[in-house]
This record gives C-alpha cells, sequence and structure tokens, in this order.
C-alpha cells in the first residue's frame, strides 16, 4: 500500500476531501466536484489544524473549498413555461 495513503488513513481528519483523495490515490477517476475537494484536503494539510478556511483567495480553487464562507453556491432554479406546466398537470388525472 502507498505511504501516503497509510499516513492519510492515519493522521488524516475526517472532512470533506479525504475520500476522493484516498479514491484519486487509489487509481480511481473523479468527478470535478470531487478532484476539488481532494486537492483542497491535500494542500491545507488534511486538515490537521481543523476544518477551517484556507484563506487563500489567490488560489483558484478557493471559490469552491468546502470550508469557505463565501464559496460559489448553485442558487439558480430553473423556471418553466406556464403552458407546460399546465400540461404536466393535466396528464396527472
Amino acid at each position: 500500500m502507498n505511504e501516503r495513503i497509510k499516513n492519510i488513513r492515519q493522521y488524516g481528519k475526517t472532512a470533506q476531501g479525504k475520500n476522493e483523495l484516498l479514491k484519486h490515490l487509489s487509481g480511481q477517476r473523479l468527478t470535478l466536484k470531487q478532484a476539488v475537494l481532494a486537492k483542497c484536503y491535500d494542500c491545507s494539510g488534511y486538515f490537521s489544524d481543523g476544518k477551517h478556511d484556507c484563506n487563500m483567495p489567490h488560489c483558484s480553487l478557493h471559490p469552491f473549498m468546502a470550508y469557505n464562507q463565501n464559496r460559489v453556491k448553485r442558487t439558480f432554479k430553473k423556471t418553466m413555461p406556464g403552458d407546460h406546466m399546465e400540461k404536466m398537470r393535466a396528464a396527472r388525472f
């Protein structure tokens, strides 16, 4: 087993990104979100000092960091046209 994987399992805090980093190190594929979480976990020293914002606004991943209070969140909502909504309601009964 990889020495780095052993160290993460032994010393790494349970936080967002731990499982994703272990998955990456074992050769499995990650989604974009999983890759961001894994990189932040790795860069933050496995969150050994706690689950906090890294305070590195110059990092391109900082807006997506799990513990960033101002992280980019998807808040948009798709609106359905009224006529389509009526058709769906009519189809229910």
